[in-house]
């Protein structure tokens, strides 16, 4: 049993070692996730709190920690890593150094290799953790490094190996992709400024190409897939040199990044109407006292905040475990349709009513609405630049589809996910509500065919030669 069970409600992760952590940004020792900007939006007694009340930042920490002391909020569907065992028969006494465990049926003892550390969840000894000497796989009995403070009592619940998936996955994070997504997974990495595009910010909880549904999150597969092959076009590399377990460390490392950014942003929705310095600052020009709002909040903080944290650990929860169910993966129901003439023609068809305002007629990403100045989503102005925005406020120029590469993967099912489910985080819509699944393979084929034929149904090679033209005679 991991520690993703749910049995456990707070488990503190080990401490990484910061000679391990430093990557190519900071160094363990300086390195520190930062808040959002919409956390800064709030007025102080919101960010940090007010008379022992924990406000966004405390809530965020309690649950999520710091790069050095990660802690595992087994809410979650992360596999923070670790086998739960009871102890079993152990020496009476209180300078207690050897325990027997016992795991539950189905569950495999550890190898030597794998135990070294052993983290007390219940009991006299609860919240301590106890480096391992040695370690009998056989007979369970764990050598301690030295005695317990605590007196362990048959039954009482451990962790062995507690949090070393997200602290492996925090390291080889750190070593491979701090440099640009940054130490919170906030896209502003060292090199982040002179990357276009920018770096995912995965804070927003929105990852683009997906195999799942529109209104789902990415799955695992898809942020392996992402890492093992990267992205056609950007900075974004291929780490299939990596080996499976490192693959996977990282990718619940990025997933924990990106549930705790939903969860800062989530937290401060809830106080954004009242409590951010904009709001405050038109309250008291209305003629409310500050002492009469900080009153109200420190009521809010004091009845409710608690409840709002745990309802949004419960919606996190929920979202990121349905992303790895099959009924999240897009699934078309007939199978893409062959690829020939008339189904490009077809195809070219339906491009032309929906796709060419923004990838142009020729598909060369210069439709009309790649010229327009779209509305700023959090006031009452225009973007400075024109061109189509995606979440994080980018400028997006969509895919120039006469170069014959797709980001989201060139596989004809990538193809299909993209038009039938869009690209989340950006103005690509679904067309599962306009287009018929058969007419989105049509679509799949005429785009595949773009990069290689004059027209629909055409390859350059058919194209029959001009006529030579002889020489003029010379006089």
């Amino acid at each position: 049993m991991s520690l993703t069970s749910g049995r456990f409600s707070w488990l503190t992760v080990v401490a990484i070692s910061a000679s391990l952590a430093a990557g190519c940004s900071k160094s363990g020792l300086e390195s520190s996730f930062v808040y959002s900007a919409k956390t800064d939006s709030l007025i102080p007694e919101a960010q940090s709190g007010i008379k022992g009340q924990a406000g966004v930042k405390k809530m965020v920490d309690d649950r999520f920690g710091n790069p050095q002391h990660l802690k595992a909020w087994s809410k979650l569907p992360i596999d923070f890593g670790g086998v739960t065992a009871s102890v079993g028969e152990t020496p009476s006494g209180k300078a207690v150094k050897e325990i027997l465990l016992q795991f539950e049926e189905g569950i495999t003892s550890p190898s030597g290799d794998a135990v070294s550390s052993v983290q007390f969840v219940g009991g006299a000894a609860a919240g301590e953790t106890a480096a391992v000497l040695s370690w009998d796989a056989e007979s369970g009995k764990a050598t301690l490094v030295s005695a317990l403070t605590g007196s362990p009592a048959q039954g009482d619940q451990v962790v062995i190996g507690g949090g070393e998936v997200i602290r492996n996955g925090r390291v080889l994070y750190q070593r491979h992709c701090s440099h640009c997504h940054g130490t919170s997974g906030d896209g502003a990495g060292p090199t982040a400024e002179y990357l276009n595009p920018r770096p995912r910010d995965y804070r927003h909880g929105v990852f683009k190409f997906t195999s799942t549904n529109s209104s789902s999150k990415a799955s695992r597969e898809d942020l392996s897939r992402i890492l093992k092959y990267g992205i056609p076009g950007t900075y974004m590399p291929s780490f299939l040199l990596l080996k499976d377990d490192e693959l996977y460390a990282i990718v619940e490392y990025v997933r924990f990044l990106a549930m705790r950014g939903e969860f800062e942003r989530k937290l401060v929705t809830e106080l954004s109407v009242d409590y951010s310095k904009a709001s405050v600052a038109d309250q008291t020009a209305s003629g409310t006292k500050r002492s009469e709002i900080i009153e109200a909040l420190t009521a809010f903080l004091t009845e409710d905040f608690s409840d709002v944290a745990n309802s949004a650990g419960d919606e996190l929860a929920e979202a990121w475990s349905t992303a790895d169910t099959e009924e999240a993966l897009v699934a078309p129901t007939v199978g893409r349709v062959a690829d020939s003439p008339e189904s490009r023609r077809r195809g070219r068809e339906l491009y032309l009513s929906k796709c060419a305002d923004c990838h142009g007629v020729s598909g060369e990403g210069n439709g009309p609405q790649t010229t327009i100045f779209e509305k700023l989503p959090d006031a009452d102005a225009l973007y400075p630049e024109a061109g189509l925005h995606d979440e994080w406020g980018n400028v997006t120029k969509p895919r120039n589809l006469t170069q014959g590469i797709y980001r989201g993967g060139r596989r004809p099912i990538d193809l299909f996910c993209r038009m039938n489910e869009g690209i989340k985080g950006t103005k690509m819509p679904a067309f599962k509500t306009v287009f018929s699944n058969e007419d989105v393979w049509h679509i799949v084929n005429y785009v595949l065919s773009i990069p290689f034929e004059a027209e629909p149904g055409v390859s350059p090679g058919s194209i029959a030669p001009a006529t030579p033209v002889a020489p003029a005679a010379a006089e």
